[in-house]
């Protein structure tokens, strides 16, 4: 059935008026409801959605005692089609890739980039300086690439499962996350790309009094947000080396693990919320794109 006129109009115009920006953050965002709600859900359930790996056997045939509703039914239906855990490792080769991707848009001058930071920069306010759009860029490459790393050289193989579903909502916050770290960046990514100066529609851009906002160097809560990146990027990949050296699946209980259940998943969520203090446009505490990432990232 066909949707109404009106409402294809409002679409149409809600998508033309949008900031590219603002369709990063609605994804993140919706993401992070999604998570949160499964965990209104009774425990049966949620454990079909949330759970893998040795936490998941009990869930996918049900605990003793519990009562196996059509919610429960329905849950595990959906959750049946199941996919190698070491998958996993598409997550980082995909975020390298957008990476490398987005890098060569940039030095190409190719159109999607150039499509994308004109919209942005059209209706941005505070942008990201020049210094900041590839210190996250890198930032974001090397985590990427440790990840992928960790997943070949320093994690041990894994017999165990996941929804396919986590599959998929994890390579899209991948691929997201690969233009969150420079989408606010647009106006001054706009000054610097190659072949922008020759585009008179492009170039009118780089004039315009919001252009003043755009700043160079690093303020204190960007140096702030590198630190904590950086601290939160090593932490990760110390208690990955711990967990590999684990000779059985065991609570483990050394380094920051004595102190934080899930210390590498805090990690996580430590070095993204530094990376949205370190991309924080001029007169901001935080990257508003990659605040929501964080959020995203956190909820999960």
């Amino acid at each position: 059935m066909a949707l109404p006129a009106p409402l294809l109009e409002i679409i149409a115009c809600a998508m033309k008026e949008t900031a590219p920006s603002k369709w990063c953050q609605a994804f993140f965002a919706i993401a992070a409801i999604t998570a949160l709600s499964v965990q209104l859900i009774p425990k049966a359930s949620q454990s079909l959605l949330l759970d893998y790996g040795p936490r998941a056997t009990q869930a996918k045939y049900g605990a003793p005692g519990d009562q196996v509703g059509w919610l429960y039914t329905s849950v595990r239906l959906v959750t049946a089609v199941q996919v190698p855990h070491s998958w996993f490792n598409h997550f980082y080769a995909a975020s390298v890739a957008a990476s490398a991707f987005w890098a060569y848009q940039y030095f190409a001058g190719r159109s999607l980039l150039l499509a994308i930071i004109t919209k942005q920069a059209a209706v941005e306010g505070p942008s990201m300086g020049k210094e900041q759009v590839w210190l996250v860029w890198i930032l974001m490459a090397l985590q990427g690439g440790r990840r992928l790393f960790e997943c070949f050289y320093v994690m041990k193989p894994s017999r165990s499962t996941m929804w396919i579903g986590h599959w998929a909502l994890g390579l899209i916050y991948y691929l997201d996350m690969s233009v969150a770290i420079w989408i606010e960046g647009s106006r001054m990514f706009h000054r610097m790309a190659p072949r922008l100066a020759t585009n008179h529609a492009a170039g009118s851009l780089l004039h315009s009094k919001a252009d003043t906002a755009v700043s160079s160097g690093f303020s204190t809560s960007q140096l702030v947000g590198i630190a904590i990146f950086t601290t939160g990027w090593l932490q990760q990949h110390k208690c990955h080396q711990y967990l590999a050296s684990l000779k059985k699946y065991t609570l483990p209980e050394e380094g920051l693990f004595r102190h934080i259940v899930c210390a590498h998943y805090t990690c996580e969520c430590l070095l993204y919320g530094g990376l949205a203090m370190a991309a924080a446009p001029a007169g901001r505490w935080f990257n508003r794109t990659l605040i929501c990432g964080s959020g995203s990232s956190l909820s999960t």
